[in-house]
């Protein structure tokens, strides 16, 4: 598990810094040990997070009372004296909602714990994933209502993850495929569930969870192949977003100002009409073979994001989307383009694999999003 640090936006904004935000902060550093040590003495928490044991002591007493820690039992050995008494996340007792409307895959939920795992998913039907516009909340809302109603446990918080143009705020600026606009969907959410809700795209929360559960590192690329073409980027163990949260959307790039293959937004030559998983589909249904349209698709995305590869220095790339699609040999195509494209990619430490979890990993990174923003943690 490796560990994902994004700034508080507080202090990004410039606003003061004040004694809270300390505190804050110290609690997230003893939550994130839990997290990634699992059950942990107070005296083993101050020498893993370089807190005194006063401090840890009290940051721990209101951890319990919020509930998100609890007391696990004592530590076992021979040590003299009355044995240690150990803490960990609230693991048993919190939960957490997470919604996949990418669409890739029919639209899923699912109630998971902290540590991302599904417990229990809900689905709905291919049929209902071609909804737009006011039907697709409905739908979305709906999905929720059925996770909720069977979750035993105190949920820590709502994911989603969605394509589009998402804000900090969980304002959907744009989402070509359900027609909306400017739509405030956390707070459509919230005000529905009364349960704190946080939206990302759909391919961010994707290199979140490769990043914290899967084949993360500190500069890394997750490319997922869909109905569209989307990426995430991470630097530093910072999630790139963009100044208008746009940073990720290769869809609608034009690949080749040569081609003009029509693309559904109105252009031409956009990556989604060479390398979406409908134009692979597509141009199989006209007469090529599986290896041709992929190695095409592949020649386009190798086009798309060598720049990024190269000027970011990105040494681990992960591919993912739909199985039919990405699997194997469209990796193995897809990282010869990129050695025909830049030398970045001949470097001995340059990885290109395959995501061990496609179907979920929306899911889990909805998971990984709640947890950064309710505890501070990832």
């Amino acid at each position: 598990m490796t560990t994902l640090r994004r700034e508080w936006n507080l202090l990004s904004h410039g606003s003061a810094v004040l004694p809270s935000h300390g505190r804050q902060q110290n609690l997230s550093l003893v939550l994130q040990t839990l997290l990634e040590q699992g059950p942990q003495s107070r005296a083993a928490l101050s020498r893993a997070t370089g807190l005194t044991r006063v401090t840890v002591s009290e940051l721990v007493a209101e951890l319990l009372h919020r509930s998100h820690v609890i007391e696990v039992g004592q530590q076992e050995g021979k040590r003299a004296g009355k044995p240690a008494t150990l803490v960990d996340l609230n693991r048993p007792g919190l939960r957490i909602v997470g919604v996949d409307f990418s669409g890739i895959l029919p639209f899923k939920a699912a109630i998971m714990d902290l540590d991302g795992q599904l417990l229990k998913t809900f689905t709905l039907t291919d049929t209902d994933a071609e909804a737009t516009g006011e039907r697709a909340i409905e739908l979305l809302l709906e999905l929720l209502h059925q996770a909720l109603g069977s979750c035993t446990e105190p949920v820590l918080g709502i994911g989603i993850g969605s394509p589009g143009i998402i804000t900090d705020q969980g304002v959907v600026k744009t989402a070509e495929k359900f027609g909306w606009k400017d739509l405030d969907l956390r707070g459509r959410v919230q005000q529905d569930t009364r349960i704190a809700t946080h939206v990302l795209n759909d391919a961010d929360c994707a290199i979140l969870a490769e990043h914290t559960f899967g084949q993360g590192s500190e500069h890394m690329m997750l490319l997922r192949l869909g109905r569209g073409v989307g990426c995430g980027v991470i630097t530093h163990n910072t999630l790139v977003r963009g100044s208008g949260f746009a940073a990720g959307e290769l869809g609608h790039v034009r690949h080749d100002a040569a081609d003009r293959t029509p693309c559904a937004c109105g252009n031409f030559g956009c990556l989604e009409a060479r390398a979406s998983v409908p134009a692979i589909r597509q141009a199989i249904a006209e007469g090529q073979s599986a290896a041709q349209a992929g190695e095409q698709a592949a020649q386009a995305l190798a086009s798309a994001i060598t720049p990024l590869i190269s000027v970011l220095d990105i040494r681990n790339v992960v591919f993912t989307g739909t199985p039919e699609v990405v699997h194997e040999d469209m990796a193995e195509w897809l990282l010869g383009a990129l050695r025909q494209r830049t030398d970045t990619a001949h470097a001995e430490n340059f990885t290109l694999g395959i995501s061990e979890d496609p179907e979920h990993l929306v899911l889990r990174g909805t998971a990984v999003n709640v947890l950064f923003h309710q505890l501070g943690i990832s």
